[in-house]
């Protein structure tokens, strides 16, 4: 893994310029923003006196009442589910990530403007004074580490269960546009936020991403100050957090709430509630 420090947000965005984005480049760049140096780890890992067998079995059982009646959120149909094994499963998993349900999945963004903002989104202020981290990751485009729902040969995929996987994939998804796009909020966070996914194995769910040796080779990690973090802060749209953070065209800040405080209790109850 190779490692950058910038010296200033320039650099920085001077960094982000150089990165291949072409049609004749070798690899896709996705990149990832932390507030605090954390490993990269899915959010189903955070409680760690959790065993590997319990996570696996809690977030089976979070799947199977995966719906809308008992989530109080709009969940959207997969348009493949029908002449497809799994790929409601796929889709189900992408859209509890971006609603805040805890998966095995991990974010990315092929955005660079919404990995800083993730990497200064400290609304507590817990990590003012510690560097933030950006990770770029320059998945090759044709090989065995990138699902891309976008190709139509890679559809074979939703044949194949996301929770059995041999290896670690970055996923890019594909996105659905029904009339009602804009009425299920994890489908829309999706899209304004280019997400991406590292989805994890059940072998190796506790594994950090940045540890698995055919991910790490490919892996930039750029580090930033404290004051690179307060001049990103500066540079970024203030509208922006809203417009990343969608809940509803009616009433953003309030759905936005009512989802927090769902995905909240869900993960709460389900994570670290008694065992």
């Amino acid at each position: 893994m190779k490692i950058y420090r910038p010296n200033n947000l320039q650099e920085l965005l001077s960094f982000n310029q150089s990165v291949r984005r072409d049609g004749l480049s070798p690899y896709l760049a996705f990149f990832r923003g932390q507030i605090n140096d954390w490993p990269i780890k899915p959010n189903i890992t955070r409680n760690a006196h959790l065993t590997n067998i319990e996570i696996l079995e809690k977030e089976k059982k979070f799947f199977k009442k995966y719906n809308e009646e008992t989530l109080g959120v709009k969940v959207l149909d997969h348009f493949d589910k029908d002449t497809t094994k799994y790929a409601q499963d796929w889709h189900n998993l992408f859209q509890a990530q971006h609603l805040g349900f805890y998966t095995r999945l991990t974010d990315w963004s092929q955005d660079f403007n919404n990995a800083m903002f993730f990497a200064t989104d400290d609304e507590q202020k817990k990590f003012i004074d510690n560097d933030g981290v950006i990770y770029l990751y320059q998945c090759p485009y044709y090989g065995d580490q990138l699902i891309n729902f976008q190709r139509p040969e890679d559809f074979s995929y939703f044949d194949k269960n996301p929770f059995e996987l041999g290896k670690a994939y970055m996923v890019k998804h594909h996105s659905q546009f029904p009339d009602d796009f804009e009425n299920y909020a994890g489908e829309i966070r999706r899209f304004r936020q280019n997400g991406s996914f590292i989805i994890s194995t059940s072998d190796e769910i506790n594994k950090p991403i940045e540890e698995i040796q055919y991910i790490n080779h490919y892996l930039t990690k750029i580090f930033l100050s404290p004051s690179i973090k307060a001049e990103i802060v500066e540079y970024l749209d203030q509208d922006f957090k809203e417009f990343i953070y969608f809940g509803s065209n009616e009433d953003n800040k309030q759905e936005v709430e009512r989802i927090r405080k769902i995905t909240f209790e869900s993960n709460q109850n389900l994570f670290f509630g008694k065992r």
